[in-house]
């Protein structure tokens, strides 16, 4: 067993006007003894937790899942609720008897100007789908201004703290919202609400985020899980599969309500939007190390 021996310094005493010197020792210490009093800095359960974190992250593609939902559920809205309200407004002034001759009208007197007066002289709806295209303009508006306080909230608030309360819940709020607004829209269907309830489906869907929260917590949750040096295909897979889930929703929603209305996309969003959330309850990992193991990064 080795064993270490500890000097102290010199000490001098005075005797009679002369210096006399005494060399002390402190008591030999071994090594055993030594580790024994030592107190370790950092718990050493959390060590371990923290060191199987870092030998095991997450894979990237685990977050791909979420974006492709989140996308397929959002790409359509635009296309739906403006269809949806024209054809409101379209049975509010009673213009939806013959759907071809009107829409044929509503597509000339979009087309005429002042100067063709003559072109509202002989058509008797003209006038007629000119308010409702006013209508529609203003109820967008009214969106936007709806929307926009709490699109700013979220953005601005959880996205700036993404780093710190984790890629999970922002990766979950947006579905959240989602549901809300999509139920909601279900029952704005088939009860006939007024606009109030549309706007409100929309701020309350706002106040969680959407797609923007989602995509940004994707492109962080890469970056956490890959090097430098090995970000290039998933971005570049990323870009593609968000490509890809913004046209073919839109296609397939045109197609649709050439013929149908709106309770099955709204339904098929619906759907779409609960899977992502419980995919990300249940499936997602987390990739900030800081929010698995809390207890380390306290210490």
């Amino acid at each position: 067993m080795l064993v270490r021996q500890h000097r102290r310094a010199t000490p001098t005493r005075f005797k009679n006007g002369k210096s006399k010197h005494e060399k002390q020792f402190d008591q030999s210490v071994s090594n055993a003894e030594a580790g024994a009093n030592t107190v370790p800095l950092v718990d050493q359960r959390a060590t371990r937790r923290v060191y199987d974190v870092s030998l095991s992250k997450p894979r990237w593609w685990l977050v791909l899942p979420c974006l492709l939902l989140i996308t397929l559920a959002s790409a359509p809205d635009t296309l739906l609720i403006n269809d949806f309200i024209v054809r409101r407004y379209e049975r509010h002034y009673g213009l939806d008897s013959s759907e071809k001759a009107h829409q044929t009208e509503c597509r000339q007197s979009s087309t005429s100007t002042v100067g063709y007066w003559y072109l509202q002289d002989y058509l008797p709806s003209g006038a007629d789908y000119n308010r409702v295209q006013q209508d529609a303009a203003e109820f967008n508006i009214k969106n936007a201004l709806a929307t926009i306080i709490p699109s700013l909230f979220s953005v601005v608030i959880l996205g700036s703290n993404c780093d710190a309360i984790g890629r999970r819940p922002l990766l979950f709020l947006p579905f959240i919202g989602k549901v809300i607004r999509y139920s909601l829209m279900l029952i704005i269907i088939t009860r006939d609400l007024s606009d109030t309830w549309l706007l409100l489906s929309h701020a309350i869907e706002s106040m969680f985020g959407s797609v923007g929260i989602v995509t940004l917590s994707t492109l962080a949750y890469i970056t956490d899980c890959t090097h430098e040096s090995e970000r290039t295909r998933p971005f570049f897979l990323t870009e593609v599969i968000t490509l890809v889930a913004r046209v073919v929703p839109v296609i397939a929603l045109g197609l649709w309500l050439k013929r149908f209305l709106y309770i099955i996309p709204t339904s098929v969003s619906l759907a779409l939007c609960v899977i992502g959330a419980l995919y990300v309850l249940f499936i997602q990992p987390e990739s900030l190390q800081h929010v698995i193991c809390p207890t380390f990064y306290e210490t």
